[in-house]
């Protein structure tokens, strides 16, 4: 069973207090500003009563995609495995991609650090980078937006090792500053609504000499493509589902100058995971065929310049 550690490195997101009164069962207070934060089925529910209220459309349609995709109704061996897939999953090939990502991550960065690093997990979804950095020894934290039980953070009671699981913004993350070794963007940077303040929070909370990571968010080299795309994705989903799954605005995707421009105080490198001929030839194909450019995966790892 996934629990809350005790020796918490979590501050107030309202007004980035460590001065959290009370921890689990019952919930945070902080001093500082009042701010009470419960915790329901294990899981620190940091976002703010308004806040709240302006996801839950957004939470409402996503949830409804996602459980569409086949992401509903998995015993706890499947969320172990994770991110290896299962065979006969629909999501079968969507999981091998990030299985090749994590073995990345863990090859440049996570496999790198000392025990009891504390790496926060952005966009954790159901929780399994979380658990793979928990049973390595790092003090993991999980951060979403989601509480979905299949596909959220709901799912963490799923896991045998603990970390801490926490609801909140990326742009307004529950956690100390100054204490992560490493903060993931784990396939969801893309949802920011603001990609500067959502990195200048990681940058808040990154420890001297630690890492920012994005991984598995679409790049794209020209936005004119990456918007094409996001067109395309909102008027499919309303074929499919009813919803154009767009009630929060997002950015959508990468470009490379983008995110530069948006952290002028990082110096990002580049590594290509290898996904397959298939991945590989799909730029090509797509010329071929006259169609926009797709999409390219990177593993992206941030440091503070010198």
């Amino acid at each position: 069973m996934a629990s809350i550690r005790p020796m918490s490195v979590l501050a107030c997101p309202a007004c980035k207090s460590d001065g959290l009164a009370g921890g689990p069962p019952a919930g945070w207070r902080c001093d500082e500003c009042g701010a009470e934060y419960p915790v329901i089925d294990g899981v620190g529910r940091f976002l703010a009563p308004d806040r709240a209220a302006y996801y839950e459309a957004f939470l409402r349609d996503y949830t409804a995609v996602r459980h569409a995709e086949g992401r509903a109704g998995h015993d706890a061996d499947f969320y172990r495995r994770l991110p290896e897939p299962t065979p006969g999953d629909p999501l079968f090939e969507q999981w091998r991609m990030r299985s090749v990502s994590w073995r990345a991550l863990q090859r440049r960065v996570v496999g790198r650090l000392a025990r009891a690093a504390v790496v926060v997990d952005v966009g954790a979804g159901v929780g399994w980078l979380s658990n793979r950095a928990a049973s390595m020894g790092l003090h993991a934290i999980a951060i979403d937006l989601s509480v979905d039980p299949d596909d959220g953070l709901g799912a963490v009671p799923r896991y045998a090792v603990g970390f801490e699981a926490h609801q909140a913004e990326m742009a307004a993350l529950p956690v100390r500053s100054g204490v992560a070794d490493v903060v993931v963007f784990n396939a969801s940077v893309h949802y920011a609504t603001d990609l500067a303040a959502v990195m200048a929070e990681a940058r808040r909370v990154l420890r001297p000499g630690g890492s920012v990571v994005v991984m598995d968010s679409p790049i794209y080299r020209r936005a004119a493509d990456g918007a094409a795309m996001i067109a395309e994705r909102h008027a499919d989903f309303e074929r499919r589902f009813g919803t154009r799954s767009d009630s929060v605005p997002s950015i959508g995707f990468l470009t490379i100058a983008g995110l530069r421009a948006a952290t002028p105080e990082l110096e990002w490198s580049r590594h290509r995971p290898w996904y397959g001929w298939r991945w590989a030839l799909k730029p090509w194909r797509a010329r071929l065929r006259g169609r926009r450019a797709p999409s390219r995966f990177e593993l992206l790892i941030g440091k503070v310049r010198a």
